[in-house]
């Protein structure tokens, strides 16, 4: 039976249909994520290297990232050859963040991560974050420990008037701006006195807030003079990454340990495109 000119139409109607899909397809797009772990790093900040992601800072100074992204401060037990890049490297393509900040001129340790679920745990531990990781409960605190050279000549006593007395008992109020009365520190010990009118301190505190050691100094009276971050919670110290500029990757027993943080699978959800033609069967 010859086809009905309504069969015939149906027919091209299908045909254009289907060059139409096929053009389309040609140019559509397909979001592929990636998939990789939690990565921490632990580096050994200069002095005048900036916590930031803009290159455009007005002193023409280098950020963190820049600086770490040369690989030249990486120590590790690997050979790295000399065409490796940090993405090889350390196996992660997505951002690098800092956990914390250290201003221009402090120096010591920070943490970057890959992973922003650590970046709040850490940062803002009073969260609850059953939606990063459940089965992990949030930072209490996570000390920091700073050498501290400050303006004066002090003596370590408990007397009123003492600074530290003060620190140790009451807290120091550095403004409603910059978040108040501190807490008490968790530790305050005098090292030594380098000359007649400084004094240099090991001091260890729980918070984080903006330029915080450098303004409780200010409020007392006294000033900051150097300032180096030597050690974070419990276990991470400058041992292996002496030298400034120095870093090297956590292993994951390190991250667990030091940060109550389980390194997980991260999905980059970033959209990739990629032309994705849909071939038409040839009869």
């Amino acid at each position: 039976m010859a086809p009905t000119k309504v069969a015939l139409s149906l027919q091209g109607l299908l045909v254009f249909a289907l060059m139409c899909c096929e053009k389309v397809s040609a140019f559509s797009f397909r979001m592929k994520q990636k998939q990789e772990k939690t990565i921490v790093l632990l580096y050994n900040k200069p002095k005048h290297v900036v916590t930031t992601h803009s290159r455009d800072d007005e002193k023409g100074r280098k950020n963190v990232y820049d600086d770490i992204f040369t690989l030249r401060g990486y120590v590790g037990e690997k050979k790295m050859p000399n065409s490796v890049d940090f993405q090889s490297l350390a196996g992660m393509t997505m951002k690098l963040h800092a956990i914390g900040r250290l201003d221009a001129e402090t120096t010591g340790l920070l943490l970057l991560t890959n992973d922003g679920g650590l970046v709040h745990h850490v940062t803002a531990s009073h969260c609850v974050l059953e939606e990063v990781k459940p089965d992990f409960t949030p930072l209490s605190t996570v000390t920091k420990t700073y050498k501290v050279l400050i303006m004066g000549n002090h003596v370590d006593d408990d007397s009123e008037g003492s600074i530290f007395n003060v620190l140790r008992t009451q807290g120091v109020d550095i403004g409603s701006k910059n978040g108040g009365i501190t807490r008490p520190v968790e530790n305050v010990k005098m090292l030594s006195n380098p000359t007649v009118k400084s004094t240099l301190l090991l001091l260890t505190i729980s918070e984080g807030k903006n330029r915080q050691i450098r303004r409780m100094f200010h409020a007392l009276g006294s000033g900051v003079m150097q300032l180096q971050r030597v050690q974070i919670g419990d276990y991470l110290t400058l041992d292996g990454i002496e030298d400034e500029g120095k870093w090297r990757i956590l292993t994951d027993e390190e991250v667990c340990h030091a940060l109550n943080w389980q390194p997980r699978v991260l999905v980059d959800k970033r959209p990739r495109a990629r032309k994705t033609p849909i071939k038409m069967k040839s009869k």
